[in-house]
């Protein structure tokens, strides 16, 4: 078989595949190349496999002997070994191979002014999502450009990414813990797959898939378009943030009541939510102590890579997201994040938003108290607690009504002490010392409570009811706007 040396370069990693690649030759003192036959077998041919052309062992350094193994190997696969005698230096070899290849730069370098080429035309607008298609054809090859922890698509491609490969990509960026080599090849039965880090983070990877019929693209410009495609995820990112904050803005304003319904319409289909109805949903996120997918993030960062239009809004520890109520499941479906949510039922109008709010307070309530992922207002309560919002103010009013209307016209505490009474596990004393008032003060005060409402708080069951009807108070005065903080 004839090959072409384009490049000769000296590595000593104990991985150079992942370092050079088609057309190198691999100069090496040896002290990474392994002593036992099976690894020497290995080393060759995962170099074959990275179209490497050749390897080139210093004689007299490190160097363990080659095995007969590995000699029947290479000679199998016809991947030339050279022993390079101890007086000639690898400059030499290398000085050889760059002027024997001066001229294939020059095509090299057209090449590359052709890549940028496709990036300049790309920012004057001529196209928009055909980057990945206009590159892939000057390397030859299917391009994907996926974020390294969800596996979301950060680019719009022509042809779908195998799952095998966009598995086998996170996993292998798991492993380096966001510090891939320059280049990692990828397991794929068809075609061989490589993976190139797109930036300095170590959060996104441009997969490259020769084409059937042609070589594994050259690497250098392979590195070429990773930068190419590092300025258009920065360039959509910073898009999409500015949209992120223009509705996260907006959906404040539409909780507050500050902006009238005809341009709140006219906003929210900007943000491609149409025409209604649509969901308020309220997420509560697990510690990350407590997570339970091996690749989780937090649910802002997350909310980057989704494909469903919506608006976020974070309201203290909690992420206010409103979505389309045709796309609602797909939102509950960040199988990356680990959370609590509560879903309002859909509504139609604008007006109706903050309604909605207190919906998904009082439904992930509901979650919460049910120990389950995820509830709908309505559909879903503890088992214990009222359904829905009506439900839990009559519960309020029926068993605490007349104590909160005397506390309101005697400026009394009377609501106060029975929850100071629950909180201390119904001790006199410790209840009289947190109120700061005398045990018999206490005692009047609940002696109050029983002649008002008719209540026995010597029954547990009353006492019962009275202290859910405490907590759905509690949960009731959290349901309102000002949970939003102003």
């Amino acid at each position: 078989m004839q090959r072409t040396i384009t490049w000769a370069h000296t590595c000593e990693v104990a991985d150079p595949w992942n370092w050079l690649g088609n057309g190198d030759l691999l100069m090496t003192d040896g002290y990474s190349f392994p002593s036992d036959a099976a690894a020497q077998v290995n080393f060759i041919r995962q170099l074959a496999d990275a179209s490497i052309v050749g390897l080139a062992l210093g004689e007299g350094f490190a160097a363990p002997p080659l095995t007969a193994e590995a000699i029947a190997a290479a000679d199998s696969i016809d991947f030339p070994i050279l022993m390079t005698a101890r007086n000639v230096p690898f400059v030499t070899i290398a000085r050889l191979v760059a002027e024997a290849s001066s001229g294939r730069a020059h095509s090299r370098a057209a090449k590359v002014l052709r890549l940028y080429d496709v990036l300049r035309r790309t920012h004057q607008g001529a196209m928009v999502d055909d980057l990945l298609e206009r590159l892939g054809g000057e390397l030859h090859a299917s391009l994907h450009v996926i974020e390294l922890r969800t596996g979301s698509s950060l680019l719009p491609a022509p042809t779908g990414l195998p799952p095998e490969v966009r598995e086998a990509a996170l996993k292998r960026a798991q492993s380096e813990k966001g510090r891939l080599p320059a280049f990692n090849r990828l397991a794929d039965d068809h075609v061989s797959a490589l993976l190139v880090p797109v930036g300095t983070r170590g959060s996104a990877g441009l997969v490259v898939r020769a084409w059937p019929e042609g070589e594994v693209p050259d690497l250098l410009l392979t590195q070429h378009a990773a930068m190419i495609v590092e300025l258009e995820v920065e360039r959509r990112a910073a898009q999409a943030s500015r949209i992120r904050a223009r509705g996260a803005d907006l959906t404040r304003r539409m909780l507050d009541g500050t902006i009238t319904p005809e341009a709140a319409a006219s906003q929210i289909r900007l943000h491609r939510l149409g025409d209604g109805p649509w969901r308020v949903t309220l997420w509560q996120e697990e510690n990350d102590d407590h997570s339970t997918h091996p690749r989780a993030i937090g649910l802002a960062e997350g909310l980057e890579y989704v494909q469903w239009p919506h608006l976020h809004l974070p309201v203290g520890e909690l992420h206010l997201i409103v979505v389309d109520d045709d796309r609602f499941l797909a939102g509950l479906e960040l199988d990356f994040v680990d959370a609590t949510v509560g879903a309002s039922q859909p509504v139609a109008s604008l007006t109706r938003l903050s309604d909605a709010f207190r919906e998904a307070q009082w439904a992930l309530e509901s979650a919460r108290a049910a120990s389950v992922q995820s509830a709908i207002y309505g559909s879903h309560g503890s088992y214990f607690m009222p359904n829905t919002v009506a439900e839990g103010e009559a519960a309020v009013q029926r068993l605490l009504g007349p104590i909160i209307k005397y506390d309101e016209e005697h400026g009394a505490n009377l609501l106060g002490s029975l929850q100071v009474y629950f909180e201390v596990n119904r001790s006199w004393q410790e209840g009289a010392r947190r109120l700061g008032i005398h045990k018999q003060t206490l005692v009047y005060r609940l002696k109050k409570i029983e002649e008002m409402t008719g209540a026995d708080l010597r029954d547990f069951g009353v006492q019962a009811e009275l202290y859910l009807a405490l907590r759905t108070r509690q949960l009731l005065s959290t349901t309102g706007r000002g949970a939003l903080g102003g």
